[in-house]
């Protein structure tokens, strides 16, 4: 499989690397995130059980809680796939830039030229349909 990322051009040492650490700190963010959240659920029953009975106050954070925990997961469900989609551009758009020029030295090289020039032409066609109107749109 790196053989075909080496192709693309992309580094799978530096991108493995990169993945790591990238992964040691979410996972270190996330657990403290968690901790702190846990406190302040906390602190949010121990508030509410001054005023409300004690199951009522516990129903109320974990119901808060249970709002704030589909939020989340909505937020990041649509930035997951806002990124597969922008990686999607990208590979395709780095394949272009690897396939053009040694397209072109083929073309070159043939005695068919115009017929080269033709499949080079309509890949470039195909390779444009395939971005669709998300490479004209890149501001998201």
């Amino acid at each position: 499989m790196s053989g075909v990322f080496s192709v693309l051009g992309l580094e799978t040492a530096v991108l493995s690397r990169r993945f790591r650490l990238f992964a040691v700190g979410a996972l270190a963010g996330a657990v403290l995130l968690l901790l702190s959240l846990s406190f302040f659920a906390f602190a949010a029953y121990l508030a509410l059980l001054a005023r409300l009975a004690p199951w009522l106050a516990a129903l109320s954070v974990g119901g808060g809680a249970l709002v704030f925990g589909a939020i989340l997961l909505v937020v990041a469900a649509k930035a997951l796939n806002r990124a597969a989609e922008q990686v999607e551009v990208a590979v395709k758009t780095n394949v272009l830039v690897r396939a053009a020029p040694v397209a072109a030295r083929l073309a070159i090289r043939s005695p068919r030229l115009v017929a080269a020039a033709a499949a080079l032409f309509a890949a470039l066609v195909a390779l444009m349909r395939a971005l669709g109107p998300r490479a004209a749109n890149t501001e998201h």
